[in-house]
C-alpha cells in the first residue's frame, strides 16, 4: 500500500497548525489545555515539521525566508533540549524562562509569517 506523500502545502499548514500550539497565550490556559497544546500537539509538531528536511523545503519554494528557517529551526532545537527533562511539566511551563524563551519566539514567528503573507495567501499556500 503506497504511502502519501505530505505536500509543501501540507507541511506548511503543519508548520502554522504546530506554532498555533505555542506562544504567550499558554500561559493563560488551563493545565489540562497545557497539556493537550504542549506536551501532545506542540511536540509532536516541532520534531516532525520543524525538521531541517522540512523547514529546507519550505524556503526552496519561497513560502518562509532563511531567517524564519532558521528561527524555526532553533525553537525546535530548544524545544527538544528539554524533551523529557525536570522542566517538561505544567509547573515549568508556566514559570521557566526557558519555555517563556519558547513562547516569545513562536510569537515572533508567528509575526513574520503575518508579514510575509496575508491570510488569503497563506490559505492558498496551503493548497500547494
Amino acid at each position: 500500500m503506497a504511502r502519501n506523500k505530505i505536500t509543501v502545502g501540507g507541511k506548511f499548514d503543519w508548520y502554522i497548525n504546530t506554532l498555533e500550539k505555542s506562544g504567550m497565550f499558554i500561559l493563560e490556559l488551563s493545565n489540562e489545555e497545557i497539556e493537550t497544546f504542549i506536551f501532545e500537539d506542540f511536540i509532536v509538531g516541532v520534531t516532525s515539521f520543524f525538521s531541517k528536511n522540512n523547514l529546507s523545503e519550505l524556503k526552496a519554494n519561497e513560502i518562509i525566508d532563511e531567517d524564519m528557517e532558521k528561527n524555526a529551526y532553533l525553537l525546535r532545537e530548544k524545544v527538544l533540549k528539554i524533551d523529557n527533562t525536570d522542566l517538561w511539566n505544567i509547573n515549568s511551563v508556566r514559570q521557566s524562562s526557558e519555555w517563556l524563551d519558547i513562547f516569545r519566539r513562536s510569537d515572533e514567528l508567528k509575526r513574520q509569517l503575518k508579514e510575509r503573507w496575508s491570510d488569503e495567501e497563506i490559505e492558498y499556500l496551503k493548497t500547494l
